[in-house]
């Protein structure tokens, strides 16, 4: 099981899933999902753009690609006009105390899709994956919190995370650039290579580095599907059932002179009679619906075989 890379007792994902931080300590090496060794590939073999490389520097997004002309020999030419990252503009950078960031690696690292598919099966949900190089005395984004839950997995160095409570229980907004957290100090810990943090959604969170510079993972278990969508699904049925519903919003005279008021109340009664005349039954399917349709999600696409959809294959054989 992937989690059991990530959480020193899994059965504890059940209760502190989006409420309660929590540190796993020294649970081995994960090199074979991502290490320097792969980054190096990324960058110097595979050819990255934006957004799925980036780098930042003090909360700011920098940038990864180099504005100066190719050279005379036009070596440089095809890098600069297709957009991809310059890897000695990305080093120099990373040398200046710049973070090196890979974006939604499961489309690109056969490596970290592998874990990525695994650990969805353990947990439920689609899984994605950045990865996070930063060098000595630095700090990439600024404090911030996310919309999905982390695992923040160590692979080498170290870096301190100081964790403040979220500014409300499960924020639906994103949080805004250089705002600095009013809520309480929740934790402060050093993570070393092979510990993992479980960071819950909405935990406003920032990350430094000391003396060494630090290489973690961060796998977002994704955003599960709330009542929220489950409303929206019982609207899209209330208005094939509600012809008030369905009815054009009021010229803006009309509203500015309280007219909207009697055609809103109109709307909501034919609306309230529509809801109660859902089942539970009716309710429940349409939860059903929504988790199968997750459960899709998660399956992988069938290989075809292009050569046969094409008709070029060789015939059996062929060199």
């Amino acid at each position: 099981m992937a989690v059991e890379k990530l959480l020193d007792d899994p059965s504890k994902l059940v209760s502190i899933r989006d409420t309660e931080p929590y540190v796993s300590r020294d649970m081995g090496e994960l090199d074979h999902v991502f290490s320097t060794d792969i980054a190096e590939q990324l960058l110097f073999e595979r050819g990255l753009r934006t957004p799925y490389i980036r780098l930042w520097k003090h909360g700011k997004d920098i940038g990864v690609r180099h504005a100066a002309k190719p050279g005379d020999d036009g070596s440089d030419e095809r890098r600069v006009l297709s957009g991809l990252a310059d890897p000695r503009y990305v080093v120099a950078q990373m040398r200046q105390g710049a973070t090196l960031v890979y974006q939604a690696m499961s489309t690109y690292c056969p490596e970290v899709e592998a874990f990525c598919s695994e650990l969805s099966e353990d947990i439920g949900v689609p899984v994605a994956a950045n990865a996070f190089l930063t060098p000595p005395n630095s700090k990439g984004a600024e404090a911030h919190y996310d919309l999905a839950s982390i695992f923040i997995r160590q692979l080498a160095g170290s870096k301190t995370w100081r964790l403040h409570e979220p500014p409300v229980k499960w924020p639906v907004k994103r949080s805004k650039p250089g705002v600095t957290p009013q809520t309480p100090l929740r934790l402060e810990v050093t993570l070393h290579a092979g510990d993992c943090l479980y960071l819950p959604r909405g935990f406003y969170h920032e990350g430094t580095t000391g003396a060494e510079g630090s290489v973690h993972i961060a796998f977002s278990d994704g955003v599960e599907d709330t009542w929220t969508q489950i409303l929206h699904d019982v609207l899209d049925l209330a208005a094939e059932r509600s012809p008030a519903l369905r009815g054009r919003l009021p010229r803006k005279s009309e509203a500015l002179s309280g007219g909207s008021k009697e055609i809103w109340k109109e709307v909501r009664e034919d609306v309230f009679r529509t809801l109660e005349g859902l089942s539970d039954e009716l309710i429940s399917a349409l939860v059903v619906r929504r988790l199968q349709a997750r459960e899709q999600q998660l399956k992988k696409a069938e290989p075809a075989s292009l050569g046969k959809i094409l008709a070029v294959d060789s015939p059996s054989g062929d060199a």
